[in-house]
C-alpha cells in the first residue's frame, strides 16, 4: 500500500521523524541522493502547466486501482457465494432433488421428537420403510451407552451421560469390491424444545434422497453405509453405542457427519478428522459448489460444540463434519418447522452429500495419504497447501517485513520509533471498535427478546452495516487524531507490522487459520515493495501495487465478516469488526487526504442502522421460548419455581417480580448456572426410591457400593449426583462408564440417565475413603397446578443450553458412611 501522509498539514513531529511526517513520501532518498517521483505524485519535482497536470491526475491513480479491484473482487465473490437452485420433484432420478429430500422433513418433524417420545418412533419408523423400499439392508441396532460430555450440561456441571435402550438405524448399499466402508451420518432424535426441522430433520431427508439418487447409478465399489443414530441431544450415546459396536461400524470407516445449526445458508465443511487432506480435495472435487475454509476446523476446536462427529474422531475414524450455520436463532426452538427449511440449503448440503458419496464409493481407499492441510477458496479457485507450511510462510513473511523495514529506514524514510508508534495507533483502531461493538451489541438487541436465548437476532444485516461503519468511524477519526503523533507513513507501516504480528501468531496458535492474516499480508508488502521501487513512479506500476496489496485481502477477509457474523452471533460482532478494523486502518495508504468528514459521516450512518436495528420488531411467528421448571424437594417438602433466562409475561405469574439471576447449588449441588427463583405451592411429588448397600471394601477405606435407584412416579429419567469423596470407577447396569473423577473435584459426580426401566437402574461405584452423599433426581414431562397451561413453545431446552425448562422434578438424598 502507498505509505503517504493525509495532508500538508503533518506538523508537529519530532526531529526524528521529519522524514515521516513531511510532505515526502516513502520513496524519497536520503539528503544528497537524486530525487524520484512520488508513487501518487509522478511530476512531484517539474514545475509548470504540465507538471501539475500530472500531479493532480497521478495521485488518484492508485486509490482508483484499488477501488476497481476491490469491487471486482467482491464481485466474484459473491458470485461464487451463490446458492443453488433447488431442484423440483420432477429433477432427473440420479440427481438430488430438494423437493423430494422436503417431503421427509415434512414427514418426520410434525412435534418435537426427544429419543423416546412417540414422534422419535415415528420418524425412526419413516426411515426405516424409507430405506428397505430403496432394497437396502436395513437394521436397527438397539445397545446402551455412557457418556462424558460436560460441555453438553444443562447446568454448568461436570456431567456424564447414560442411556440404556438407544436405537441406531444402518442400512448398507453393499459394494462390488470394497476397499474401506465409507458412512454418511446424521442423527435423527430432536430436542424437547421444537420439531426439529432443521436440526436434523433436514440431515435426515438428505441422506435418504442421496440412498435414493446413488441406488439409480452403477452399484458401488466400496460399501456405503447410511447411518441414524440416537440420543445425539442427550449426550452423543448413539454415537457412542456406535463405536462400542466395532462390528456395526468398522474402525476403517470414513464417515460423513451432516449437521445443522440454524434454518438457511450454505453447508460449510467446519471439521476434519486425523489426516483429512486427501478428503478435503475430495469433497473440492466432487462437489465443485462446496464452501470450506480450514480457518473453520481451527477455530472450532476451541469451541464448546460438540457433534457425533466428536465421537467418531475420539475413536480414530477420518471424516468431515458439515452443517449450515445461518438463521440461529431458530435453532432449537419452536421456529424450526418445516416452513422454515430453506430449500436451496438442503439443495446445497444434498449435493454435497450425493457427490462425496459418489466419488468415495468407487475410489480405491485401500493406502490414503496421510497429512493435514490448510485449504481455503479465494473467490472461485480453491487452494490447499500442507498445514505443516503455515509457519515457515508466516516466518517468511515477516522475513519480508522486515527487510523492506530495514530498506526504508536506510534511506531514511521510516524510523523504528514511528513504526512503532503506528502499530499502536493500528492496535488501538482494533480494539476501540471491537470494544465499541462488544458493549454496543446487547444495547442493540435489548429490544429482540431472542438475544436472551440465542445471543443473536434473525435479520443481523442492518446491524452488521451499522457496525461496520461505527469500525470505520472509530478508525479514520483515530487516524487523525493521532496524525501528528504519528504521520500517515508510520500509521500504514504499524498497521503492515499488525498483520505481520497476527500472521505469526496465528501460525503457531491456529495454523490452520494462519492464511486469512499471511497471504493478504504478503500481497501487502509486495505491493510496498513495487511503490517503492522505480516501478512505483509509473502507472503501470500503481496499478500493479494495488493488485497487489487489494486482491489477496479482498478475496480471503471481506468474506470472513459475514461467516464471522453468523457463526457468532451479534453478541460477538466484535470479532468481524476487528477484522473490519484490521482493514481500516491501511486506508492512509490509499487515500492521498484522508477526508476529515469520513469520520463523522461513517458515525451518522452507524448511527442510523444502529437504531435502525435495535427498533426492529421481534418476529411474531418465532415466539421467545418461555423457560419455567417445577423442583419438588422431597426431604424438606418444598417446592421450587426456577427460569434460567430474563422475565417474560408467563412466567411472572410464578416468580417474584424482582427475583435475580442467582445460584440453587442448596437445592442441586453443582449446579453452576444462574437462574431466576421463587416458592412454589406444595405439589408433593414422591421422590425416588434409592436404595445402597456396600459390596467390598479396600485397604485405604474406600467401598464398592450398589446403588438401585428407581421414580416411584413413572419417570424414565434420573440424575444422579454423588459427593464427598471421590468417584473411582463406575458403570451402570453393566455398560462401563468413562472418566470418573479420582481425586474429587471441587463439585459433586454428576450422571444423567434416560429410558431407566421401571424396575430401575443400578449403579455400581467404586468410592474413595469418607463420608459420600448420593442425591437422586427423577424428572418428567410437564408442570403441575396452573402452570399445566403453559403457552406453546414451553419446553425443556436442548443439552448445552444454559437454562432449564418444563420439567417436575422430585430429589432423594442417602448418605453413607
Amino acid at each position: 500500500m502507498a505509505l503517504r501522509r493525509y495532508d500538508g498539514e503533518a506538523g508537529g513531529s519530532r526531529p526524528e521523524d521529519r522524514n515521516a511526517s513531511a510532505p515526502a513520501r516513502l520513496s524519497d532518498p536520503r539528503p544528497g541522493e537524486e530525487s524520484h517521483d512520488s508513487p501518487g505524485r509522478p511530476g512531484a519535482g517539474r514545475t509548470g502547466t504540465e507538471g501539475t497536470r500530472r500531479t493532480a491526475g497521478g495521485r488518484w491513480v492508485f486509490p482508483a486501482a484499488v477501488a476497481v479491484f476491490a469491487a471486482l473482487c467482491v464481485s466474484l465473490v459473491a458470485w461464487n457465494s451463490r446458492m443453488p437452485a433447488a431442484r423440483g420433484p420432477d429433477a432427473p432420478a440420479g440427481t438430488f432433488s430438494a423437493a423430494r429430500a422436503a417431503a421427509h422433513v415434512r414427514e418426520i418433524a410434525t412435534a418435537p421428537r426427544p429419543s423416546g417420545s412417540a414422534a422419535h418412533t415415528r420418524a425412526r419408523d419413516h426411515i426405516v420403510r424409507t430405506l428397505t423400499a430403496l432394497g437396502l439392508d436395513t437394521r436397527v441396532h438397539t445397545g446402551a451407552a455412557a457418556s462424558h460430555r460436560p460441555d453438553l450440561s444443562p447446568v454448568g456441571a461436570d456431567s456424564r451421560y447414560a442411556d440404556l435402550r438407544l436405537h441406531n438405524v444402518v442400512a448398507r448399499v453393499p459394494g462390488t469390491a470394497s476397499t474401506r466402508p465409507v458412512a454418511l451420518v446424521t442423527h435423527y432424535d430432536s430436542t424437547e424444545a421444537g420439531p426439529g426441522a432443521n436440526d436434523a430433520g433436514v440431515p435426515v431427508s438428505v441422506l435418504l434422497e442421496t440412498a435414493r439418487a446413488l441406488r439409480e447409478g452403477p452399484p458401488p465399489r466400496n460399501d456405503v453405509l447410511f447411518v441414524f443414530t440416537d440420543a445425539e441431544e442427550s449426550g452423543l450415546l448413539g454415537a457412542q453405542a456406535l463405536v462400542a459396536e466395532p462390528g456395526t461400524l468398522p474402525p476403517d470407516t470414513v464417515i460423513l457427519n451432516f449437521e445443522a445449526r440454524g434454518s438457511r445458508g450454505p453447508s460449510l465443511m467446519f471439521e476434519t478428522g486425523p489426516d483429512a487432506g486427501w478428503l478435503v480435495r475430495a469433497l473440492t472435487e466432487s462437489a465443485p459448489d462446496a464452501r470450506a475454509d480450514s480457518l473453520l476446523d481451527a477455530a472450532y476446536r476451541y469451541m464448546p460444540n460438540l457433534t457425533d462427529f466428536t465421537v467418531f474422531q475420539e475413536a480414530g475414524h477420518q471424516g468431515l463434519n458439515l452443517a449450515y450455520l445461518d438463521g440461529y436463532t431458530h435453532y432449537h426452538g419452536t421456529g424450526d418447522t418445516p416452513e422454515r427449511v430453506d430449500p436451496a440449503t438442503v439443495q446445497h448440503q444434498g449435493e454435497q452429500a450425493l457427490g462425496l458419496a459418489r466419488a468415495l464409493a468407487s475410489a480405491d481407499l485401500t493406502h490414503t495419504p496421510a497429512g493435514d492441510s490448510a485449504y481455503f477458496r479465494a473467490g472461485g479457485w480453491f487452494v490447499s497447501y500442507p498445514l505443516g507450511a503455515a509457519l515457515p510462510a508466516a516466518l517468511v513473511t515477516a522475513g519480508l517485513g522486515l527487510a523492506l523495514l530495514l530498506r526504508l529506514r536506510a534511506r531514511g524514510v521510516l524510523t523504528v520509533g514511528a513504526v512503532l508508534r503506528g502499530f499502536a495507533v493500528a492496535l488501538g483502531q482494533l480494539l476501540l471498535a471491537a470494544g465499541a461493538a462488544f458493549g454496543l451489541a446487547p444495547l442493540v438487541a435489548s429490544g429482540h427478546p431472542e438475544f436472551a436465548h440465542y445471543y443473536d437476532i434473525d435479520g443481523q444485516v442492518p446491524a452488521l452495516t451499522g457496525f461496520l461503519s461505527l469500525a470505520l468511524a472509530v478508525g479514520c477519526a483515530l487516524a487523525l487524531v493521532a496524525r501528528r503523533w504519528a504521520g500517515a507513513r508510520a500509521q500504514v507501516a504499524g498497521a503492515v507490522l499488525l498483520w505481520i504480528v497476527l500472521s505469526v501468531v496465528s501460525a503457531v496458535l491456529l495454523p490452520g487459520g494462519s492464511h486469512v492474516f499471511v497471504w493478504p499480508t504478503l500481497g501487502l508488502l509486495c505491493a510496498a515493495a513495487v511503490l517503492t521501487s522505480r516501478a512505483g513512479d509509473t502507472a503501470g506500476g500503481r496499478v500493479l501495487a494495488a493488485a497487489l496489496g487489494t486482491v489477496p485481502a479482498a478475496l480471503l477477509v471481506f468474506p470472513l465478516v459475514p461467516l464471522l457474523t453468523n457463526a457468532l452471533g451479534l453478541g460477538l460482532v466484535a470479532a468481524p469488526v476487528a477484522v473490519a478494523a484490521l482493514l481500516t486502518a491501511l486506508l492512509p495508504g490509499v487515500l492521498p487526504v484522508l477526508p476529515r468528514l469520513l469520520p463523522v459521516t461513517a458515525a451518522v450512518v452507524a448511527t442510523a442502522m444502529l437504531a435502525g436495528a435495535a427498533l426492529l420488531p421481534r418476529e411474531p411467528e418465532n415466539p421467545v421460548r418461555a423457560d419455567l421448571l417445577y423442583l419438588w424437594d422431597a426431604d424438606r417438602r418444598a417446592g421450587h419455581w426456577i427460569s434460567g433466562v430474563p422475565a417474560d409475561e408467563w412466567s411472572d405469574d410464578f416468580l417474584p417480580a424482582d427475583a435475580e439471576p442467582g445460584s440453587v447449588e442448596d437445592l442441586w449441588p453443582g449446579w453452576r448456572v444462574p437462574v431466576r427463583r421463587g416458592p412454589a405451592e406444595a405439589f408433593p411429588l414422591p421422590g425416588p426410591r434409592v436404595t445402597t448397600q456396600v459390596v467390598a471394601r479396600t485397604a485405604d477405606g474406600g467401598r464398592r457400593v450398589r446403588v438401585t435407584a428407581a421414580s416411584r412416579r413413572g419417570a424414565d429419567q434420573l440424575v444422579l449426583l454423588v459427593s464427598g469423596t471421590a468417584v473411582r470407577g463406575w458403570s451402570l447396569s453393566g455398560v462401563p462408564g468413562r472418566h470418573a473423577d479420582d481425586p474429587a473435584g471441587d463439585a459433586p459426580w454428576e450422571l444423567w440417565i434416560r429410558h431407566v426401566p421401571a424396575r430401575g437402574a443400578e449403579l455400581e461405584l467404586e468410592l474413595g475413603a469418607g463420608p459420600a452423599t448420593i442425591r437422586v433426581v427423577d424428572r418428567t414431562q410437564g408442570l403441575p397446578g396452573p402452570a399445566a397451561d403453559a403457552p406453546d413453545g414451553t419446553r425443556p431446552p436442548a443439552l448445552g443450553v444454559a437454562s432449564l425448562g418444563e420439567a417436575s422434578l422430585a430429589a432423594t438424598t442417602r448418605t453413607l458412611e
